[in-house]
């Protein structure tokens, strides 16, 4: 997911390369970057709170507000400042893609319940299903507990659906097996196949082709992209043989 340290090392990087001929892009990778970093942090606290009760106002739920907004600012950055100035760069456009899908895999994960406190707006290509419109009431205030609304999980798991697919799409054509933003793209679409959209088999497919591919297509490489991809290797074996 967001905060993937090869994922943060890629972003690191091209923001540094990049600046010498579009400061712009470079700006906007480094904003994606220091998202990605506090979201990393975030994400980990989220997953250790007590269950959210969202029937009255608590930190967690402050915490849920904030991952995401932060969610979306990456979404709305990757958008509109980072893919349509990217086509020359192969791993770059991968990683974008793949970063687009994590960002809507928060959105899953977090909102498909809750709503932001401020007047929560989605990002553009949010908008293709029917979204249920946020009102005061449904929004909650300081003194006013938040309401659960009609759940928009569906409309923002079939968005997440195909930008995972799409981010596969390029990874597979674009770059090796062993490579370890491809095999990053894999790692959590496998998770996401298994934890959001209940598919297991396809979850368990997934990670199992990526880890032959990866085999398969060893390549001369320097000995921190051998690290980063069998480390990826591994975490994608755990999820080939998770819950058969």
């Amino acid at each position: 997911m967001v905060g993937s340290e090869v994922d943060q090392k890629y972003l690191g990087n091209y923001a540094k390369v990049v600046g010498t001929h579009n400061e712009s892009l470079s700006a906007a990778l480094f904003k994606v970057l220091g998202l990605s970093t506090v979201l990393s942090k975030k994400l980990v606290r989220a997953r250790k709170q007590r269950k959210l009760d969202p029937t009255r106002t608590t930190r967690s739920l402050d915490l849920y507000r904030h991952i995401i907004w932060m969610a979306r600012e990456g979404y709305i950055l990757l958008d509109v400042f980072v893919l349509p100035f990217v086509l020359n760069f192969v791993e770059l456009k991968v990683l974008a893609l793949k970063l687009k899908a994590s960002f809507l895999h928060i959105f899953v994960l977090f909102d498909h319940t809750y709503q932001t406190r401020t007047n929560f707006s989605l990002p553009n290509g949010f908008q293709n299903q029917p979204q249920q419109q946020s009102t005061p009431e449904m929004a909650g205030s300081e003194d006013q507990p938040l309401k659960q609304p009609t759940s928009s999980f569906y409309n923002y798991i079939n968005i997440a659906s195909q930008a995972f697919v799409t981010a596969d799409d390029y990874a597979t054509r674009l770059l090796s097996g062993s490579h370890p933003l491809r095999l990053s793209v894999k790692l959590e679409y496998s998770a996401f196949a298994h934890d959001c959209m209940k598919e297991f088999s396809l979850s368990r497919s997934i990670a199992r082709k990526a880890v032959d591919e990866a085999f398969a297509s060893m390549e001369a490489m320097t000995d921190e992209s051998f690290e980063d991809a069998m480390d990826l290797v591994s975490s994608l074996g755990v999820m080939a043989r998770r819950g058969s």
